[in-house]
């Protein structure tokens, strides 16, 4: 027999080599996808998950200890969805421009969250126009002031009124907050507002 017509062994062949890489790929393949069902991969991750029950939720900004202390921490019981019992005093005077709280009420929005939705009446007592927008509201929530989630802008005419709903999204264990209609921004004065249903 000729040096020519003589058979290589298999692993010198390109078909042998394609089927020994294919072999091993699969064989490893098989190895990790078993390893990852036992939970293999998950053992070096679980002390940070059980050191963060303490901690606060991830994506949320960091807030004051002194806030976090009293208003974070869990209400009584969640907001139910209902109408609130507004505060004895539930008006702003700006000038000639009268805001009033007219009803407030809590939906439930994610399992985190709730909707509270006011309803209020500016009142324009002055010889100008004047506009009706969500950039004169704030709420302030655990020490930080927050803007309404709808966007209204209306022109109020002069000796006229309207009444438009204005909505914040607040964390469910919130149970009080502080609004500010008109004349919004740091410092300035908060209507409080129990988001307990009574």
């Amino acid at each position: 027999m000729s040096p020519e017509t003589e058979s290589k062994p298999w692993w010198q062949t390109l078909p042998g080599l394609l089927t020994a890489g294919a072999a091993i790929i699969t064989a490893v393949t098989g190895l990790l996808v078993a390893m990852h069902q036992t939970g293999f991969f998950d053992r070096g991750h679980q002390t940070p998950v059980q050191s963060q029950s303490s901690s606060q939720p991830v994506g949320e900004r960091a807030k004051p200890v002194e806030a976090q202390s009293a208003a974070s921490r869990p209400a009584a019981s969640t907001p139910s969805s209902g109408s609130l019992k507004l505060p004895e005093v539930s008006q702003v005077r700006m000038g000639d421009t009268n805001y009033k709280i007219l009803s407030a009420r809590v939906e439930p929005y994610s399992p985190d969250k709730i909707s509270l939705r006011l309803t209020i009446r500016l009142t324009n007592n002055s010889r100008y126009d004047t506009v009706f927008g969500t950039s004169s509201f704030r709420l302030l929530v655990d020490g930080y002031l927050q803007a309404p989630t709808n966007n209204v802008s209306e022109v109020v005419a002069s000796n006229s009124s309207r009444v438009d709903d204005i909505e914040f999204m607040v964390p469910s264990n919130v149970s009080t907050v502080g609004l500010q209609m008109g004349d919004v921004g740091e410092g300035r004065g908060t209507i409080e507002l129990n988001l307990q249903r009574p």
